[in-house]
Parts: C-alpha cells; structure tokens; sequence
C-alpha cells in the first residue's frame, strides 16, 4: 500500500454524490411526468426531430466511421489535386 486509502475514499465519495445529482436528472427527464405548459402534447416538434435524427447520425457514425472516412479521403485528394 503506497498510503494513498484516503484518496481512493474521497474519489468513491465524489463519484457517488456526483451520481446522485446525475441520476436524479435522468430520473426527471424519464419517469417524472411533465407539468407546465404542452405537458399533454403527444406529437414531436420538428426540432426534436432533427435532434433526433442528428444523434441516431452521430453515434452511426461513432460506430461506422467508415462513410466519413472516405469522405475525408475523397476531398483530400481533390484538394492534393487542385494544389499540387
């Protein structure tokens, strides 16, 4: 043991309040029920939409980075092309 116990506990103690506030935003945003006003609103707007398909977009390509790789290929070339 190299004496660092006490900066291990305060580590797991940080982490755990940290987790309390984080997880109590999650559990508000998905198991609380909505008040104010258009609580009762059953249809996405067009902006949650475009949010949507923005994130389904990004973690695609986090998972296959394949497309915009090629992409960065292709215009690396033609910008090789155009200078040199």
């Amino acid at each position: 043991m190299s004496g660092l116990v006490w900066l291990a506990v305060v580590a797991v103690l940080t982490s755990l309040v940290g987790a309390f506030y984080y997880l109590r935003v999650v559990k508000l945003m998905y198991f609380d029920d909505a008040d104010g006003p258009g609580a009762d609103r059953r249809r996405a707007s067009t902006a949650e939409w475009f949010l949507s398909a923005n994130g389904l977009r990004c973690c695609s390509l986090g998972i296959f980075p394949q497309q915009l790789l090629g992409l960065c290929v292709i215009a690396r070339s033609a910008i090789l092309a155009v200078a040199g």
